[in-house]
């Protein structure tokens, strides 16, 4: 097995031990953009894919620019590639802040 498949086991295998069905945030990227999908239920890890549920909330994904945000949408589910995610993220459950 090569070190990339190692690399997409190991990361498999921390989602689904640590973080699945959790609140997550999730960075990523989308062609030439970075965005962050933040606060949505890690519902299906596979080798290609995690899916973000809403949980009854939508989930709130952030496109950033040079200088900081430039666009906000909020979805219901979203389909990220594992190929394309930075980092996985569990919120503080004492952050107080609006989504």
């Amino acid at each position: 097995m090569s070190d990339v498949m190692d690399a997409f086991e190991a990361f498999s295998s921390v989602l689904t031990d640590n973080f699945h069905k959790k609140k997550v945030n999730v960075e990523f990227f989308c062609g030439e953009c970075c965005k962050k999908a933040v606060k949505g239920k890690l519902e299906h890890i596979d080798r290609h894919v995690i899916i973000l549920d809403g949980d009854e909330k939508d989930i709130k994904v952030i496109t950033f620019g040079d200088k900081g945000p430039i666009d906000i949408e909020f979805v219901e589910k979203i389909i990220i590639p594992i190929k394309n995610i930075c980092s996985v993220e569990i919120p503080s459950r004492d952050d107080k802040r609006e989504d």
